[in-house]
């Protein structure tokens, strides 16, 4: 049983990022209507609670109102955009559910994001429409990627949205995967120390820090509401929750534990839910921790930490090796 599905419920997008995991854009091969009906039913029937929706870019999905309205029966639903196609109209339709919560994609200032993003005018659409969100109630975090690219601009970023009313900031070290590659990552030291400014700089404006990456819990584990002195980390099972507590179906149909791991179970097309979530692939992941090997495998750190899964594979080929990432010295 998986608490977390995200879901790509189309791979068409308006922009061209140079990190974006989706290579191959607009094929209209995605998920029908109907099948979309079908697999949610099975995911509510599963246990599923909370939603990703993601792409491509979802809001140009033409039934996307149809899928929230089949939706309503989860309690939470994260829409992962780029912001761009949020007008007043939208924001009328998107403040009808009470279960949403954007999730907007912000990598710099003017100049750096529109060059990340690849098309001029992003920065400006994303921020004049925060006060519409804010208008229109509609909750939302900006979620930002740390890459060579990206990080001399991220605090002058958090204040500017501090100032336009966010409350929200969820940031994440690029993944080598899709259109990015191993030049864009940052060194460990200034991650390390852009994580440690950023938490500050979030505390001191009121604004929630997130981050959903599992490397960062040793070293900064009261963000994650963990006790390294008075808790006993060996018996709290946290950190990378790839097709344990979260599982992915992409466009097509295709049953996998991250969207950043490339590898599938199977195709909801072609099987149940069910039967998908009883494949080896899955069963293996749910004991991830007990076949880990290199430093993850010795890592004192192991139950709350357990590396990227994602980062494993990128860059070790494997599932199951260390991540070469690891912060801890």
């Amino acid at each position: 049983m998986a608490t977390i599905a995200q879901w790509d419920i189309n791979n068409q997008c308006n922009l061209n990022c140079k990190h974006c995991r989706v290579s191959e854009k607009n094929d209209y091969h995605q998920l029908s209507l109907k099948e979309a009906k079908e697999l949610l039913s099975q995911l509510w029937y599963n246990g599923t609670t909370m939603l990703n929706l993601s792409g491509g870019e979802p809001l140009l999905r033409k039934d996307f109102f149809d899928i929230l309205e089949y939706a309503k029966k989860f309690e939470d639903i994260v829409i992962t955009t780029n912001g761009t196609l949020i007008d007043k109209k939208c924001c009328e339709k998107l403040s009808r559910f009470s279960n949403i919560k954007l999730s907007i994609s912000l990598d710099g200032m003017e100049k750096t994001h529109d060059e990340f993003r690849r098309k001029k005018g992003t920065f400006n659409k994303i921020i004049n429409t925060l006060p519409l969100l804010n208008e229109y109630k509609i909750p939302y975090a900006i979620k930002y990627t740390l890459s060579r690219d990206t990080i001399n601009d991220v605090l002058e970023v958090i204040r500017l949205i501090a100032s336009k009313g966010a409350k929200e900031f969820n940031v994440r070290r690029v993944l080598v995967f899709g259109n990015a590659d191993k030049e864009m990552l940052i060194s460990n030291e200034e991650y390390k120390k852009i994580i440690s400014d950023i938490i500050s700089e979030c505390s001191k404006l009121g604004i929630n820090f997130r981050t959903g990456d599992p490397l960062l819990i040793p070293l900064f584990p009261e963000i994650f509401g963990i006790d390294l002195v008075n808790d006993d980390i060996n018996r709290i099972y946290a950190g990378c929750q790839a097709g344990d507590d979260i599982i992915y179906i992409d466009y097509l149909g295709n049953v996998g534990a991250c969207s950043y791991i490339p590898q599938y179970a199977d195709n909801i097309r072609d099987k149940s839910l069910d039967e998908i979530l009883n494949n080896e692939f899955f069963v293996s992941l749910k004991n991830y921790k007990d076949k880990l090997k290199g430093k993850c495998e010795k890592c004192k750190y192991k139950m709350i930490c357990g590396g990227c899964r994602a980062s494993a594979m990128a860059l070790k080929k494997s599932l199951f090796e260390e991540d070469p990432l690891c912060l801890v010295d």
